[in-house]
């Protein structure tokens, strides 16, 4: 082995090197820049990649042409029942809920409201159908022309104020995540089921309620569009 002694450009020329090192990174700090590895920039790619992915699949399913001439609801497939106890409903939909470890939501609207049979032929769809079958129960609440079940829905601390359809949701124990009190479901016919899918499996996973069209987006997550419980 030879010693360094004897190489003193070659000892200047490392000095060099880090020195200049030490000055690049002193230069991105002052800046406000931050150095990432590789791997690090690696996997912020790959979830740019895979958002754009998702972004490009909500953009095809809303504009798709066939989205726009839907089928029209027949009367063989009404959600809603003016017959039904509405109070006695919803208190055993509870409780078969918590016993089976289900998630629950109770929707409030009616058959004439055409954002509410969209919203109800969107949960029917065979992606979110994949998706709640085993995770969730639905009850379907009747208000009439606003002049029926009223009780029902203040008891439980749903706003009709807001326009229809509105709904509450309950955890796997009974437990109230939220409500769309603030409007979240009410134009559920400019929703796609790509949306309201990403809607339903945020209550899932992140216990919030936020707007089918704000979910993903994280600066609409604080605004009035958002029933998180605390």
């Amino acid at each position: 082995m030879k010693s360094p002694g004897k190489h003193p450009r070659l000892a200047w020329f490392a000095a060099g090197l880090a020195a200049a090192a030490a000055a690049t990174f002193a230069v991105l700090w002052l800046g406000g820049y931050t150095v990432v590895s590789r791997e690090s920039l690696a996997e912020k790619t790959l979830r740019l990649t895979a958002l754009e992915d998702e972004n490009r699949e909500l953009t095809d399913d809303l504009f798709r042409y066939g989205s726009l001439l839907e089928p029209p609801f027949g009367d063989d497939d009404l959600p809603y029942d003016a017959d039904v106890d509405a109070a006695s409903a919803v208190a055993e939909a509870r409780a078969r809920a918590t016993r089976e470890g289900k998630f629950l939501m109770v929707t409030f609207g009616a058959n004439w409201c055409l954002d509410c049979r969209t919203l109800h032929r969107r949960l029917q769809s065979r992606d979110v159908l994949d998706y709640t079958r085993d995770l969730f129960r639905f009850v379907h609440v009747d208000v009439g022309k606003f002049n029926q079940n009223r009780e029902v829905a203040d008891a439980l601390g749903v706003d009709l104020g807001r326009g229809i359809p509105v709904a509450i949701f309950f955890d796997q124990v009974g437990q109230v995540i939220g409500t769309t009190n603030e409007g979240q479901l009410e134009p559920a016919r400019h929703y796609s089921s790509k949306q309201i899918l990403l809607f339903v499996r945020d209550i899932v996973e992140r216990s919030r309620i936020v707007a089918p069209d704000s979910v993903g987006y994280p600066s609409e997550a604080g605004g009035n569009a958002s029933s998180e419980r605390p």
